[in-house]
C-alpha cells in the first residue's frame, strides 16, 4: 500500500449506514442509468479530486459492498476500504473510524463524503480542498444559497478530537454550527448537493445519467 505524504489531505466516504429508509434495497448498490452503482459513482468522483488518499467506510455485515468497491478499483494504490465494527451505533462510529485513518495518515486535513450524494463533483469537491488550504478555516464546506453549510466538508486537524468523540446517529453538523461563521463557505449548486436516502429519490437516480469520471483524475472531452 502507498501511504500518502504526511500532512497531505485525505477523504474519507462514509458508507456504513444501514440504508433502512430505502429498505429492503440498499442505496449504494442503486445504479443510474448507465448501470454505475451510487456508491462507485461517488468514491470515482472522489478519487479524482487532489486528495492523496481515499478511504471508504464500509459495515461489517455488507461484503457485497467491499466486493463492489474492490471489483471496481482493482489495483488501486489511493483507495483503501476500512469496516466501522460499531456500525449499528450510528453515523458516529464511521465518523470515528475515518478520524483514526486521518491521525495515522497525519492529515493536515480530512475531507469528508456521504455515499449517498453522488452528483457532488469533482470541480467541487477540488475548490473546497484548495480554498481550505487557501484560508486554512476550522471547516469549508458548501452553500446551496441558504447561508447553511452542507455537506461534503473539508475538516482541519484541529478538530478531528471533537469529530471523534460525537456520539449517536450523527456526524459534524453540531460542530459545523458552533462554529457558525468560522466556516468558510462555497457557493454550490444544490442539483448537485442531493442525498439519495429515499425510495422516490432512488428512482430520479436510476433515471440520471451524469457524465462518466474517470477515477485516475482523466476528464471526458467536450
Amino acid at each position: 500500500m502507498v501511504e500518502p505524504c504526511a500532512g497531505a489531505p485525505i477523504a474519507i466516504i462514509l458508507a456504513a449506514g444501514r440504508s433502512s429508509r430505502t429498505a429492503p434495497a440498499h442505496k449504494l448498490l442503486a445504479t443510474d442509468a448507465q448501470g454505475v452503482p451510487m456508491l462507485v459513482r461517488t468514491t470515482a468522483t472522489v478519487l479524482a479530486s487532489t486528495v492523496s488518499k481515499v478511504v471508504v467506510i464500509l459495515p461489517p455485515d455488507r461484503p457485497d459492498l467491499s466486493s463492489l468497491i474492490s471489483t471496481a478499483f482493482p489495483a488501486t494504490p489511493r483507495l483503501e476500504f476500512r469496516i466501522a465494527q460499531d456500525a449499528a451505533d450510528g453515523l458516529s462510529a464511521s465518523l470515528r473510524v475515518g478520524i483514526a485513518a486521518a491521525q495515522a495518515a497525519q492529515a493536515s486535513a480530512l475531507l469528508v463524503c456521504l455515499g449517498d450524494m453522488p452528483l457532488v463533483s469533482v470541480t467541487l469537491l477540488n475548490a473546497l480542498l484548495r480554498d481550505h488550504a487557501l484560508f486554512n478555516a476550522p471547516a469549508t464546506a458548501p452553500d446551496r444559497g441558504d447561508g447553511k453549510p452542507g455537506n461534503p466538508v473539508v475538516w482541519n486537524e484541529s478538530h478531528f478530537s471533537a469529530l471523534a468523540a460525537v456520539q449517536g446517529d450523527q456526524g459534524g453538523r453540531a460542530i459545523l454550527r458552533a462554529l457558525g461563521p468560522a466556516v468558510h463557505r462555497i457557493l454550490a449548486s444544490a442539483n448537485e448537493l442531493v442525498d439519495f436516502d429515499t425510495p422516490e429519490r432512488l428512482a430520479a437516480y436510476a433515471r440520471s445519467a451524469p457524465a462518466p469520471v474517470d477515477h485516475m483524475g482523466a476528464r471526458p472531452e467536450n
